[in-house]
């Protein structure tokens, strides 16, 4: 039977044409060898060598050659490939996102990937979107779940969805703030409602180190709208359950309202911002990590994910209150 390792003989002697300088660079003895090439003229019926002096390679030596060459090319590459396979398979991916989209977002993920991959270790960094993007360049995060970093250097990212920002506010507190106007009227969406909302009533905002309230501060600027209330908190959870909880409005990224546990839907009036860039969310990734079948497998789980559940969702709200 023809071996690899007949082959690989072979093709080293192919080569050298010297039975005496082949062994010793295959640490063997000359015996072994011949062993090995007469083997494999037993099982292909053929002469290999013409056993001179000097040595000679044969016509069929030389087709042989060919194929030797391809077939041991063939097997380089399939061990490599099983190499790699059973290296991510078994090795650990470090996921970076925002502590809102961890709770939202991951949790199906994760466990699609795990039932995939389920010896591989599975890291979580949390923190604010400028953490995670800087974890991202120093190639301490693998992979994350965001916004499109604004510094994109050296970094991949897979586009998702856009995904606007919208104001929420309950009637309760428009009711308190505007006794005269009930509260009906801002159900029906117009740039002034928003305004007098958002000029008026008690504003629950992130601090301008987070995306979100980069974002927020800068359309307060670029519209030149006076606030005159402010509720300052750091987490976009507790603006989420303080918003609910008729404490204020607040300007929120629309996928953070449809997978929060709390059912805005129900009486909360929600709006569009007039004149807000949705933002794009994505997947991120180091550029060296881009041949990476573990990365590419994660990528995959995420739009199944997302196109089955999230992003459907997501375009079925209606662009006014629902």
């Amino acid at each position: 039977m023809i071996s690899f390792l007949n082959l690989e003989y072979f093709l080293l002697l192919s080569e050298r044409l010297n039975f005496n300088t082949t062994a010793k660079e295959l640490h063997i003895t000359q015996q072994t060898l011949s062993g090995h090439i007469n083997k494999l003229e037993k099982s292909l019926g053929v002469k290999l060598f013409l056993y001179g002096p000097p040595l000679k390679i044969t016509s069929a030596g030389i087709l042989l050659k060919t194929y030797a060459s391809e077939i041991l090319s063939c097997k380089r590459k399939m061990e490599e490939s099983m190499f790699e396979m059973q290296k991510q398979k078994s090795g650990t991916i470090t996921i970076g996102t925002t502590y809102s989209r961890a709770q939202f977002l991951l949790p199906p993920i994760i466990r699609d990937f795990k039932k995939k991959y389920p010896l591989v270790q599975i890291k979580l960094f949390e923190g604010n979107t400028p953490e995670v993007e800087v974890k991202l360049v120093k190639h301490e995060v693998d992979v994350a779940i965001g916004f499109q970093p604004a510094n994109s250097k050296n970094i991949i990212s897979i586009p998702l969805y856009h995904d606007p920002f919208m104001l929420v506010i309950h009637p309760a507190v428009l009711e308190q703030y505007f006794p005269d106007r009930p509260s009906h009227q801002f159900r029906i969406y117009n740039d002034q409602a928003i305004k007098d909302i958002i000029q008026c009533c008690p504003f629950l905002i992130m601090p301008s180190d987070t995306t979100v309230g980069k974002y927020c501060h800068q359309y307060i600027s670029d519209q030149k709208l006076h606030i005159t209330k402010i509720l300052e908190l750091r987490d976009v959870g507790t603006m989420l359950s303080m918003c609910y909880s008729q404490m204020g409005f607040m300007l929120c990224p629309r996928t953070l309202i449809q997978c929060s546990t709390y059912p805005f839907s129900k009486e909360h009036i929600i709006h569009p911002l007039p004149d807000f860039k949705p933002l794009m969310i994505s997947v991120n990734y180091p550029e060296h990590q881009r041949h990476s079948s573990l990365i590419k497998s994660f990528i995959k789980i995420v739009k199944e994910n997302l196109n089955n559940s999230l992003i459907a969702s997501v375009r079925n709200v209606p662009a006014e209150d629902h």
